[in-house]
């Protein structure tokens, strides 16, 4: 074989290898922005609460709305404060475990972490201070949120309620998350 055959084969197995014209090139700046979010991330501990108030705060919204709509569809004969106290909503959304506790709720009936937050709920009430969300750490790998949900404003024209009805707290949402799932979903 000549000189000139052999690269005209060379050629013709390099052109070969490489593939067709019309073949589907690789995006390399989405595999690049791939990569990147598949990188190890530092999260600093404030990142995680941050992101765990965040994630708390919108699912107990949700949660309130939820029951707020159910106790309208279900038009019982008894107030909503009533209504609430003889609620029972324990339920899953995604990795979170969601509990609802009355404030009727009998301290003795609730684990320790949570038995504290509703008795610092009731004092701040009495105290008349402002009720707050709440970020624990349950352990290594658990966050606790909890969101007081008072009879306000916002929940009286919701209801439809008269303004002079008296603010009281009703209960809070309890949220248990996965430290993994807050991280991940950042």
């Amino acid at each position: 074989m000549s000189l000139l055959q052999s690269l005209v084969l060379l050629l013709s197995l390099m052109l070969f290898a490489c593939g067709d014209a019309g073949e589907q090139r690789v995006d390399t700046t989405a595999v690049q922005e791939e990569m990147a979010q598949r990188e190890p991330k530092r999260v600093m501990p404030e990142d995680i609460t941050e992101a765990a108030y965040r994630q708390g705060g919108s699912m107990a919204q949700q949660m309130i709305s939820l029951v707020i709509k159910q106790y309208q569809e279900e038009k019982p004969a008894i107030e909503f404060t009533a209504y609430l106290q003889s609620q029972s909503v324990h339920t899953f959304a995604g990795d979170a475990t969601v509990h609802w506790i009355p404030v009727s709720t009998q301290a003795n009936d609730l684990p320790g972490k949570e038995q504290q937050i509703l008795e610092a709920y009731r004092y701040s009430q009495q105290q008349r201070q402002e009720l707050i969300n709440n970020v624990q750490r349950i352990g290594e790998d658990t966050l606790l949120y909890t969101h007081p949900v008072m009879l306000n404003d916002s929940l009286r024209t919701s209801l439809s309620l008269p303004a002079d009805t008296e603010e009281t707290l009703l209960g809070m949402w309890s949220i248990y998350f996965p430290k993994k799932t807050i991280i991940q979903d950042m």
